[in-house]
């Protein structure tokens, strides 16, 4: 039998997915092979016909040239050792998006009668400038910013004694190319400002003297990091093609050949990481969207089989491969504040092949249900968004200025969101004074403002559950009023940007942060603080298992939701988190929201032997102990929560502030993240099961836990019970 398993976190999953509707049609057949060289046959069956498609040695990722007939299918796979798969099957109805992308070859043809068809014909500019009057004001402050000339300087963190200026390196490319150089272009190319024009063309004409080596690579080893030419390959492409009407020919001729040198290490880049296959590098993973503007832009300049081996290489990953950390449900597994940039990376490379042709990638679920999620998780206004690196980073960041998109919404709330979302959007928008990074959305194309100017009676309806999970990403989040409950269990391992923190959550109360993980980067990424305390288990609100935390860089360490339910005044939630530890047997944590009131976490674990725990919370609030209870107060709240460990009274717990170590700061950069915290522990004795119920309050709870096997808590002369399997309400 040929198993198909995943070898590593970043690898691709199994799709379609068995017993599910597909994604797309045609749908993108995808597996993980354990090396990327190998090759399979591949069967497909339209069940209950005669309808049979056979294709021999392919590899994944597999994509048909045409679209599926609405049915229920199946298929399986087999290896050169004639090793054969199970059957997965799936279904497409009339609900599944059509998804059939264009060539690269037909997308050139459309581009052959215009000198200008990135995002914006000629003929759109007239209609786009007056629909972007809002912009303009906001544009001409940020190019107001703009670096002199004579300031810029190729980055110098690879000299001795000056590598602590990475940091410094990646803050000024993202304020040079991301904001100057596109700010003044686009004023140029929507706005027909010459001198903006000209002023962008001399920062281009600037960068173009730069060695695309060095620290300014895109291939590995990456001694320097990949930052730097992550901005040269995100911008240097379009600024070019938009301002081409003011360069002459020798100064094209001067730029052109580093912009093929780009093209080629983004090339270089993908294949070496076998991005088909391993598609969870966060940074390789900005990559495709820009080599598929880099294609577009230099296929009348440049050699143009190239140019349609890089193009169809863009096409062929957003038909399938991506979004890989975002799925159906619109949720982003790597958390909110990468969900914020990684929706916005490919905004250039869609939104051209949205112009030229009567396709759009946009119609994936991800993109047609991010809205959904971000209004969630990445547009509130809580001083923490959880959970994965940068939970502490702010929209208007001074850590990552930018990188927070200041908009998260734009695109997609006109496209895909409710009146609540839209309302968001333009909130959000109007406190943007000048912009940061993404200014690629800020001027809508005419496709575009299609949706913005759609009628009321298009908008959909938000659903108006209080508790809802994004199985994709791994997300729950219950609601009642101005509290909120957030918490993780993810299909995904925990490894990179994702910390070791399955079964996590955060307590919010009117956007304050009551109970929330702790940390920060140090603020780089892998500094000792970042390795050995925000990403492992101790800095978050989880138990650790005789010192132990879960497992790291390990796609076994996943979770999943077993059951969800909520009544009038409550939800609860149960996640099994066994596969997150070594030495457990079975791990369960409930999560009962009371409106109100608070939250009662519930854990019942079975270890292989017998283990101590100690078991975690962390707050931004001022905690203080009383006896066996912690109180946390804050003057942003009316009311105290009372902590208490119900299932074990007679324990008190340990109370910490701070860090018990020196944070180190590289490059004299700001943080937006605090040391304002508190640290509780208990500490439960050696046992082979632990039963553990710990109550997070406002007001009193008559809570019943005497058996180990069922929560009896006192609601409205009812009772909520709530056992190993389900929650109910019973007559008092």
């Amino acid at each position: 039998m040929l198993e198909l398993k995943r070898h590593h976190d970043f690898q691709l999953f199994m799709s379609p997915e068995n017993q599910q509707l597909a994604l797309t049609n045609p749908p993108s057949f995808n597996w993980p092979q354990p090396k990327s060289d190998l090759l399979y046959n591949l069967e497909l069956e339209l069940c209950d016909s005669q309808q049979k498609w056979h294709w021999r040695a392919i590899q994944s990722p597999f994509q048909l040239s045409f679209s599926l007939p609405l049915g229920r299918y199946r298929w399986r796979l087999t290896d050169a050792q004639e090793e054969v798969s199970d059957w997965f099957s799936f279904d497409i109805d009339e609900t599944v998006a059509p998804y059939l992308a264009p060539t690269a070859e037909s997308l050139f043809a459309l581009c052959q009668d215009r000198s200008q068809y990135m995002m914006y014909f000629d003929e759109d500019i007239e209609t786009v400038k007056k629909a972007s009057e809002k912009a303009y004001p906001i544009l001409k402050a940020t190019s107001k910013l703009a670096v002199n000339i004579d300031d810029i300087s190729y980055p110098d963190h690879y000299k001795r004694g000056k590598e602590a200026g990475k940091r410094t390196a990646i803050t000024n490319v993202r304020e040079w190319i991301d904001r100057d150089l596109m700010s003044l272009t686009l004023l140029y190319k929507i706005w027909q400002e010459e001198e903006s024009g000209q002023q962008a063309l001399d920062l281009l004409l600037s960068f173009a003297q730069w060695s695309p080596e060095g620290p300014a690579t895109l291939v590995r080893p990456l001694t320097w990091g990949d930052e730097v030419g992550l901005s040269l390959s995100r911008n240097l492409f379009l600024a070019y093609h938009w301002l081409s009407p003011l360069m002459t020919e020798p100064e094209k001729s001067f730029i052109r050949p580093m912009l093929i040198r780009i093209a080629y290490q983004m090339e270089e880049r993908l294949n070496g990481d076998e991005f088909h296959q391993f598609p969870g590098h966060s940074h390789t993973s900005r990559l495709p969207g820009y080599l598929g503007v880099a294609a577009l832009v230099l296929h009348k300049e440049f050699d143009q089989d190239t140019c349609e081996r890089w193009l169809n290489y863009s096409l062929m990953i957003y038909r399938g491969v991506f979004p890989f950390y975002g799925g159906k449900d619109g949720s982003w597994a790597e958390g909110a504040f990468y969900s914020s940039s990684y929706s916005k990376w490919h905004h250039t490379f869609f939104l051209s092949v949205e112009r030229l042709s009567d396709f759009s990638f946009y119609e994936h679920p991800f993109y047609k249900n991010y809205c959904d999620y971000a209004m969630d998780f990445v547009a509130t206004e809580q001083t923490i968004h959880p959970f994965g690196d940068g939970f502490w980073c702010k929209r208007e960041s001074v850590e990552w200025p930018g990188f927070f998109a200041q908009n998260p919404l734009r695109i997609y709330a006109q496209r895909f969101g409710d009146q609540k979302a839209i309302q968001a959007s333009e909130k959000l928008e109007s406190q943007i004074e000048v912009y940061s990074l993404h200014l690629l959305d800020v001027v809508s194309t005419v496709k575009q403002l299609a949706f913005v100017n759609k009628d009321a009676e298009q908008v959909k309806e938000k659903r108006q559950t209080a508790s809802h999970f994004y199985a994709h990403g791994g997300f729950g989040i219950a609601t009642y009023e101005a509290t909120d409950l957030l918490f993780r269990a993810s299909p995904f391992g925990n490894s990179s940007h994702r910390h070791a923190d399955q079964g996590n959550f955060a307590l919010m109360e009117s956007g304050v942060g009551v109970l929330t993980p702790t940390g920060s980067y140090g603020y780089c990424f892998g500094s000792q603080h970042h390795s050995e305390w925000t990403q492992t288990t101790q800095a978050h609100n989880l138990p650790l298992i005789a010192h132990q935390g879960q497992l790291y860089d390990d796609e076994r360490a996943s979770a999943q939701l077993i059951y969800q339910n909520e009544g009038e005044h409550w939800c609860c939630s149960k996640v099994d988190l066994s596969a997150a530890y070594a030495n457990v047997e079975r791990f369960v944590r409930t999560y009962l929201m009371i409106k109100g009131k608070g939250l009662i976490i519930w854990d019942q674990i079975e270890l292989v032997e017998a283990a101590s725990l100690q078991w975690r919370l962390h707050s931004h609030l001022q905690a203080e102990q009383l006896g066996n209870e912690i109180i946390l107060s804050s003057p942003q709240l009316n009311d105290n929560y009372r902590c208490l460990l119900e299932s074990h009274h007679e324990l008190n717990a340990s109370l910490e502030f701070g860090y018990q170590e020196k944070i180190p700061v590289s490059g004299g950069v700001q943080s937006d993240s605090t040391t304002d915290i508190y640290h509780v522990e208990w500490g439960i004795p050696v046992a082979n099961k632990h039963n553990v119920v710990m109550s997070c309050l406002k007001a009193p709870l008559d809570i019943v836990f005497d058996n180990e096997s069922s929560l009896s808590i006192a609601l409205n002369e009812q009772y909520l019970l709530v056992d190993e399997v389900k929650a109910h309400i019973t007559e008092a």
